[in-house]
């Protein structure tokens, strides 16, 4: 807690450094909204390739072909479904399944939106992705082609190196902050969710030294946790008493 505890102080949150946490979208109606990207029969610019948990447990993305119906514009507003007669014909086969929604009740003339907005504009930034449970931590680099599905938080960033970032998420240091922060499941899970996430302390991109960015992320590259961790011990400044407190040796 002592090691926590300085870190709070010293350095700042997340989002506070030019990092965004967010999380993937909740249709209501995943049977109706999801489904082979090939297949889904609607308009091609109404339909984004989707990345789900399973595509991400072996560490890097490898997409099954999932996709996700999408009912927004850029500019957030919801599309008129006379100008997309393929995905209006889709939608109204399904009718009576989304239509029982909550979300579709509660307003009637939109029925057919999904309970999250959709910006299409995400699935092209690359981006982390996180599972919400997890015995470790499960941070895997997206390039920018896919959107995420809800099981999955994602951290975007136009500041941090998104690989040296990986690097400091997947280190024992996070583990210690999320574990902190979260309420711990059966079998020693942690919820990795978004106000967890917001919490953990990183520097100014700007502030890390060159030779520190470069080992920070290769190590991401590589996977290599031991890399990660010894990294991000020198990015914090972490004393041999703290690295006690992280398991003897920090790694």
């Amino acid at each position: 807690m002592a090691l926590i505890r300085r870190l709070e102080k010293q350095f700042p949150k997340l989002e506070e450094v030019g990092c965004k946490v967010g999380i993937g979208v909740a249709t209501g109606a995943d049977k109706v909204f999801i489904g082979d990207y090939e297949s889904l029969d609607v308009e091609p610019d109404r339909k984004l390739p989707l990345v789900m948990t399973k595509d991400i447990t072996s560490g890097e993305v490898k997409w099954r072909g999932q996709g996700v119906i999408n009912l927004f514009l850029e500019s957030g507003s919801l599309i008129n479904l006379l100008n997309y007669p393929r995905l209006s014909h889709y939608l109204n086969t399904q009718k009576e399944v989304i239509s029982s929604r909550h979300c579709a009740k509660k307003n009637p003339v939109n029925w057919f939106r999904t309970i999250d907005r959709i910006t299409p504009s995400l699935a092209s930034k690359p981006k982390l992705l996180i599972p919400d449970i997890k015995g470790e931590s499960h941070i895997v680099f997206e390039e920018g082609k896919l959107y995420p599905h809800h099981n999955l938080y994602y951290v975007i960033s136009d500041h941090w190196d998104l690989r040296a970032l990986q690097a400091i998420l997947l280190s024992n240091i996070t583990r210690l902050f999320v574990a902190t922060y979260s309420t711990k499941m059966r079998g020693g899970f942690l919820r990795f969710q978004a106000q967890y996430l917001r919490r953990i302390r990183i520097p100014y991109w700007s502030d890390v030294p060159e030779m520190l960015q470069t080992e920070l992320t290769d190590a991401a590259i590589k996977r290599d946790i031991h890399l990660c961790n010894c990294a991000v011990l020198k990015l914090y400044g972490v004393s041999r008493e703290e690295r006690s407190a992280l398991g003897g040796n920090g790694d």
